[in-house]
């Protein structure tokens, strides 16, 4: 079982100026990064690979060219750089949020052309029934 943390105890033993220093540092410093992403690999080679996207090389061969030379990233990885840095967007990822297609307001009804109305056909005998 867990034991209850006396925070009244710690907030006792603690230097505060020590702490707000040490934040204080923190501050100066760029926040460690657990992991590179393909965006990180592929930064020095950005411009490159916006150069020969724009010769007309399709992404599939750049990746395939790329995983050759030892980075495997995928197409749609590469694209997604690509799309980001032609955008002028940072390096921070967007939002993928999914749009929904604008349909046809719910409320209207069928036309109904004058020649059909008050006419049916029977389905048993293939005949013409009126109705008035």
């Amino acid at each position: 079982m867990s034991t209850r943390m006396d925070y009244t105890q710690i907030a006792a033993k603690l230097d505060y100026a020590a702490l707000e220093k040490k934040l204080e540092q923190l501050t100066q410093r760029e926040p460690p990064r657990k992991r590179k992403t393909a965006a990180d690999v592929l930064e020095p080679l950005r411009e490159r690979l916006l150069a020969l996207r724009g010769k007309g090389w399709k992404i599939g061969e750049l990746a395939e060219e790329l995983k050759v030379a030892g980075v495997p990233v995928s197409p749609a990885c590469l694209r997604e750089c690509l799309s980001r840095w032609t955008a002028g967007g940072d390096t921070t990822a967007k939002s993928r949020t999914r749009r929904r297609p604008k349909y046809a307001p719910s409320n209207t009804q069928p036309t109904i052309t004058t020649g059909q109305v008050g006419r049916s056909n029977d389905s048993q005998t293939g005949q013409r029934v009126t109705t008035r």
